[in-house]
């Protein structure tokens, strides 16, 4: 059984005292050496202004291009009201090298896959997200992930004639579907799809946006390194000056 969030840390109030930081309580932090940890601080408190607009800086990383078929991962558990039409889409999972040791709630008991494509954008997306070809981006906000956009997604006519706006509202479809007696048909989609790697196997989404997240993370520490050594020879030369 996994420890929840709130077992594994330990919050502890700090205030920064001569160059260190020091529990709220008194003394300095009890923490073994290269702990690392997530300083939660007032945006005011900030003094470097050049630091705080990297850690806010908005972008979108694309992940996935136009044509990448994807695969979601359904508890079909009564197939009764399904069409024969409905069920030719479902996939067993077994046909499919998946990477379950990824998927936190992966239950092998009623499960299916359905495919699903990523399409050509709208007028309004190709307008919106400045671009002609179909894709799926992560939005990010200095090195955290806000959400995913993408443009059409294409899902079996039988589930839905039109393609669809998001992977969210492509889950719901599926969802309402193939998961009737769920109360509701929304679902974390950076668990539910599924993406594939070279190496033939398939992974969460959420491996995909914790990649793009690593080599963002590796660009705000090089750009923050960057100031701080024109900081550093811009003070060297003031004081040979």
């Amino acid at each position: 059984m996994k420890k929840s969030p709130s077992d594994r840390f330990v919050r502890i109030p700090v205030r920064y005292v001569d160059e260190q930081w020091e529990c709220l309580y008194g003394g300095v932090v009890p923490v073994a050496p290269d702990a690392e940890a997530e300083l939660i601080i007032a945006r005011k408190s900030i003094t470097d202004e050049g630091f705080l607009g990297r850690m806010y800086a908005k972008s979108s990383i694309k992940v996935l291009g136009e044509g990448v078929s994807l695969l979601t991962y359904l508890a079909t558990k009564d197939k009764v009201s399904l069409t024969e039409d409905q069920k030719r889409h479902l996939i067993p999972w077994e046909r499919r090298n998946i990477a379950t040791e990824y998927i936190d709630n992966w239950n092998t008991g009623g499960l299916s896959l359905v495919e699903v494509s990523i399409g050509d954008p709208t007028y309004q997306q190709a307008k919106k997200f400045h671009t002609q070809q179909g894709g799926l981006w992560l939005l990010t906000e200095g090195p955290k992930a806000v959400g995913l956009q993408s443009t059409r997604i294409y899902l079996p006519k039988e589930v839905s004639k039109e393609p669809v706006n998001s992977l969210n509202h492509a889950f719901t479809k599926l969802s309402e579907t193939y998961e009737p007696w769920r109360i509701s048909h929304t679902g974390n989609v950076y668990q539910r799809f599924l993406y594939q790697e070279k190496n033939g196997r398939w992974y969460p989404l959420e491996l995909l946006r914790d990649a793009a997240l690593a080599k963002k993370e590796q660009e705000i520490a090089y750009q923050l390194w960057q100031d701080f050594m024109k900081r550093k020879s811009a003070n060297s030369t003031g004081q040979k000056g």
